[in-house]
């Protein structure tokens, strides 16, 4: 009946028996049901209270992450089909345009005009290079590789701003994982970023790694204006982005997300905008198997 001590022993005389140990001993010779214990029933039913609203948090949870998945799978297809439609007279219009700002002379006027065609188009151009690179993230090339290192590396390649300071902290003694070592750099580039992206008047930016011997973690934070409430659970949708027009074009982290799913792996993001409920800034967590199950 779930009593392991006399502490527990209420004998309240809910059951009919004057004593939890007479119940007990009518269980015992076949003469009663332990449910007719009262507390003891309770204390089941929470316990089954508990259960099942753990199990709907995780069915939510599988839920939004499948939900999340056919978007993204339905977001590829039609950007693969919308960048190769658009991708061939986009680069005749960026031809002609370069031909004509070449041509343009001291026409200031028009100059100035072919200039915003040019850097106009060359926008158009990247934006499509990204979708069918995001179009294109169905499988991963799976190697040995050192995580730290790689930080490092991205890191030094990265034009930092001089008002931004930077810090990597390793806090596991081995870094090595399994991992497609071009699109977990893609990864970082897009993380780092953002979070520069964020400290518009500069502050820390911030790569820690850390694991156990399943996995490795490595987190991006910064001390920027960080993300409302309203926007955190919009962040990985496909063109959703909340910088200014021609800064950005929301699929960045739809990239990272699909490259780290890809991984068999997760992706978290925690954000604080309101100063009155302590430091603003935002970390995304991303966590990797150390050995993938594709090996």
């Amino acid at each position: 009946m779930g009593k392991k001590s006399p502490e527990d022993e209420l004998n309240c005389g809910a059951c009919g028996y004057d004593t939890c140990h007479e119940h007990a001993v009518a269980i015992y010779k076949g003469l009663a049901e332990n449910e007719m214990c009262l507390p003891y029933s309770i204390d089941r039913l929470k316990d089954t209270v508990r259960e099942l609203a753990c199990s709907n948090e995780q069915l939510a949870n599988t839920q939004e992450a499948l939900m999340h998945s056919e978007r993204l799978a339905s977001m590829g297809q039609l950007a693969a089909g919308v960048a190769h439609e658009v991708n061939n007279p986009l680069g005749v219009v960026l031809m002609y345009a370069h031909m004509l700002l070449e041509e343009a002379g001291d026409n200031n006027v028009a100059r100035e005009d072919l200039k915003m065609i040019v850097e106009q188009a060359d926008r158009c151009k990247k934006i499509v290079s990204r979708l069918l690179h995001f179009a294109r993230q169905n499988k991963v090339v799976l190697q040995s590789a050192n995580l730290a290192s790689l930080v490092r590396k991205t890191l030094r390649s990265f034009p930092m701003p001089e008002n931004v300071q930077c810090r990597v902290e390793i806090q596991a003694d081995d870094t090595q994982a399994s991992i497609d070592i071009d699109q977990i750099a893609q990864v970082l580039v897009n993380l780092i970023t953002n979070a520069v992206d964020a400290m518009p008047e500069g502050g820390r930016l911030t790569v820690a790694i850390s694991g156990d011997p399943e996995k490795l973690v490595f987190a991006v934070s910064d001390s920027g204006i960080g993300i409302s409430r309203e926007n955190i659970g919009k962040v990985f949708e496909p063109f959703f982005t909340t910088k200014q027009i021609g800064k950005g074009t929301g699929l960045g982290l739809a990239v990272t997300y699909g490259i780290v799913k890809m991984h068999r792996g997760n992706i978290t993001v925690e954000s604080n905008a309101d100063p009155a409920k302590g430091a603003v800034g935002t970390t995304f967590t991303v966590t990797l198997p150390r050995h993938n199950q594709d090996e």
